[in-house]
């Protein structure tokens, strides 16, 4: 047995262009190669949550799709719970809840109790014990009462709900859920992402799950792994992304020459910026708060208020994106992805 649920390891996914007779059968006509992974490495423990977020085309869906087995790498390799998802396709499908992020997978005509027991049929859930399973995923995603009811009668969130259901319905021990409040309102996709968390912390369940949702981000987020152009550009909590900067803390004082003696201390702390006028001062520092405070020494007496502001999570994520685009401009001398700040924002959704 393995102490990771999810295993991936150097992994890279280059699609390459179709011969011409055939690009007319195609959606998309690619005529170059393009790269959509390159030598993506991490693990994801049992039981545990990973937000993978990035702009459109990071490359989170061909992530996924290697995972499930939809697609094969190009290079490197990738296991669920010991098992690589190529020599052994069938068991890693067997052990994946996989939620698409649109609800094509579903029959809309129909019930939400024959949808999830389609579902069950195909994970060869013994007929016996198969409207117990049904019952039990419909639950769990609180369908229930509704289980009779034909998917063109649900909502946008209950088809998503659904969706979950039947992702659920084959007790799975790692669930991953590619982009699954796209099309939802705020209330819903909340909804949602309260659901998934609880998945993960009650069932053990390791989970998986694709946004660009800030707010998805921050709730879901005490992981993320945040992919641009194919790569991994971060892996860890949403705090060190922007540990660099650090909060900016507001501090008040009794008097402007305290203020204007405190200016000058707060100077000396490594990496920080210091601004301000009359009785107030404002330092943006990665040093923690009580650093600040402690620097201060017995003139903390003469403070009034402090406040700590964080930066908002979407600039800091845009701020970093364009960073790299800037720097992949650099290198490349021209811009082959749509990258530039405007796009960032829009592709972040709020």
């Amino acid at each position: 047995m393995t102490e990771f649920a999810v295993e991936v390891r150097d992994l890279s996914k280059t699609y390459m262009p179709s011969s011409p007779w055939l690009r007319v059968l195609l959606r998309t006509q690619i005529k170059e190669p393009v790269v959509a992974l390159n030598h993506v490495s991490f693990t994801v423990p049992e039981g545990a949550l990973t937000v993978v977020a990035g702009q459109n085309g990071a490359g989170k869906s061909t992530l996924f799709r290697l995972l499930v087995g939809l697609v094969v790498p190009t290079a490197g390799s990738a296991s669920v719970l010991g098992r690589d998802v190529v020599d052994h396709a069938l068991a890693v499908r067997s052990a994946i809840g996989f939620m698409a992020s649109d609800d094509r997978t579903l029959w809309l005509r129909l019930s939400c109790r024959e949808n999830v027991g389609f579902h069950a049929r195909q994970r060869g859930i013994p007929a016996a014990q198969r409207r117990g399973r049904v019952d039990e995923a419909l639950r769990t995603v609180g369908l229930l009462d509704v289980a009779e009811r034909s998917g063109f009668a649900l909502s946008g969130g209950m088809r998503a709900r659904l969706q979950l259901a039947c992702a659920l319905v084959g007790r799975p021990r790692v669930l991953i859920l590619d982009e699954p409040t796209s099309a939802l309102d705020p209330v819903a996709a909340y909804e949602m992402a309260s659901l998934v968390r609880s998945l993960a912390e009650e069932e053990g369940i390791a989970v998986l799950i694709s946004t660009h949702r800030v707010d998805e981000i921050e709730a879901l987020g005490q992981r993320v792994l945040l992919l641009h152009r194919g790569e991994v550009v971060h892996d860890g909590s949403i705090d060190t992304l922007g540990s660099a900067q650090g909060p900016t803390v507001e501090l008040r004082f009794a008097s402007s020459e305290t203020a204007s003696w405190a200016r000058a201390r707060l100077e000396d702390l490594p990496g920080s910026t210091v601004a301000g006028s009359g009785a107030v001062v404002t330092v943006t520092t990665p040093a923690a708060t009580g650093r600040v405070l402690a620097s201060l020494a017995h003139h903390v007496a003469d403070l009034e208020s402090v406040s700590e502001r964080h930066q908002p999570l979407r600039d800091v994520l845009t701020e970093l994106l364009a960073g790299l685009e800037d720097a992949n401009q650099a290198r490349h001398g021209h811009d082959d992805h749509a990258g530039t700040d405007g796009s960032l924002r829009r592709s972040l959704r709020p």
